[in-house]
């Protein structure tokens, strides 16, 4: 006969995570730290949450927090451009209080809708929530500036 109590409780003990686990200490983070909502095409989450975008957003990034960030640069989904854009690439301007060399990248949420920032370490600054791609202008874009 088995001894149900005894199982439970060593597979309860097997199962315990601790903060000193470093495979879950190196996997994607999230900062707010430079979001910038002043300029022209860029978002607020009151916005996104209008335009039905915050919550695709917020499952996103969730999903990017169960592995190590660079892990996860696809160049499709999840791109690190490295510099800001030339001026004649975007309609944003450099934010205030972002370091010069910031190695900047996007992550795809829906359609034309991306979260754009910079990278250190594991950990995705946030700085624009920009809702119809005018980060980084591709193609026709870049003649409708």
């Amino acid at each position: 006969m088995v001894n149900f109590r005894k199982d439970k409780k060593t597979l309860l003990n097997k199962e315990k995570i601790s903060v000193q686990d470093t495979t879950k200490t190196q996997n994607f983070k999230i900062s707010f730290q430079y979001l910038d909502t002043s300029q022209k095409y860029a978002s607020s989450f009151k916005d996104w949450q209008k335009a039905g975008l915050l919550s695709s957003a917020l499952k996103t990034l969730q999903g990017y927090c169960c592995s190590p960030l660079l892990e996860q640069v696809d160049g499709q989904k999840f791109a690190i451009y490295g510099s800001f854009p030339k001026k004649e690439r975007t309609k944003f301007e450099y934010p205030q209080g972002v370091p010069e060399d910031a190695k900047w990248a996007r992550i795809h949420i829906l359609n034309r809708t991306v979260i754009i920032g910079h990278v250190v370490g594991d950990t995705f600054y946030v700085v624009f929530l920009d809702k119809t791609h005018k980060f980084y202008l591709t193609g026709r874009d870049v003649n409708k500036k």
